[in-house]
């Protein structure tokens, strides 16, 4: 089932870190059209449907105040989360979109029913450029673990011109890097985004399948044998 919001946040409105989500999900509500809406969106979001949620569509169309009711699936640890009995949750849902997006200590926010978490809200921008089976690194706790953060700044690149009137290069915007090492001093994960902020956000570690103990490839080992030295090529 796709929402489509009564009245959307126009496309022209939208900050560019989010309109990957607005094209995958459609535009973001206001608080008072989902509190309006809450039993119709619960019941999206426990079928896989993410909806956006602005705190103020007119005025804060930025980080940090967009959340996202999504799926229990798009938190990593939700145990570790604030819990909300959906009821409870309606009448105070500012409060708790807030309490999901408030940097730098903002956290998943669980909504449960009888006592049974079933969906949660999320900050929009942790489900932008998502790693497959990664899993969003808590700041907080890795700091507490003896991790390390270190924050980086690329000035990016403004593009070139080639002779030929063509494009030479791409240009590349500014971001922010945030990476994660573990106390003994591997890089565990890292993220990007347009702030500090947003790159803290987004810091996550790669899903265990993207390692590999197995050397490289090496192209040169598997040429076939006309293109070996000592070998005859028939023309």
């Amino acid at each position: 089932m796709k929402l489509n919001p009564a009245e959307p946040i126009g496309a022209s409105a939208v900050p560019p870190r989010y309109r990957e989500l607005v094209k995958q999900w459609g535009a973001a509500i206001g608080v008072e059209e989902a509190r309006t809406r809450w039993g119709q969106l619960v019941a999206a979001a426990e079928s896989g449907t993410v909806t956006l949620i602005a705190m103020d569509t007119a005025a804060s169309l930025g980080y940090p105040t967009w959340a996202a009711l999504a799926p229990l699936d798009a938190v990593a640890d939700p145990a570790r989360c604030p819990v909300w009995p959906l009821a409870a949750a309606r009448p105070k849902l500012a409060e708790v979109v807030l309490a999901a997006t408030r940097f730098p200590d903002g956290v998943p926010q669980i909504l449960t029913r009888h006592r049974r978490p079933v969906v949660a809200l999320v900050a929009a921008l942790t489900l932008v450029d998502l790693p497959p089976g990664g899993e969003r690194i808590d700041v907080d706790a890795h700091l507490h673990a003896g991790g390390t953060i270190t924050l980086e700044y690329d000035r990016g690149h403004p593009g070139s011109t080639a002779e030929d009137g063509g494009v030479g290069q791409e240009p590349i915007s500014e971001r922010y890097i945030a990476r994660a090492k573990e106390a003994g001093g591997g890089e565990i994960g890292q993220g990007e985004g347009d702030s500090v902020a947003e790159a803290l956000l987004r810091l996550w570690r790669p899903p265990a399948h993207l390692y590999s103990d197995e050397p490289p490839l090496d192209p040169w080992a598997s040429r076939p044998p006309e293109y070996l030295p000592n070998s005859s090529v028939r023309f």
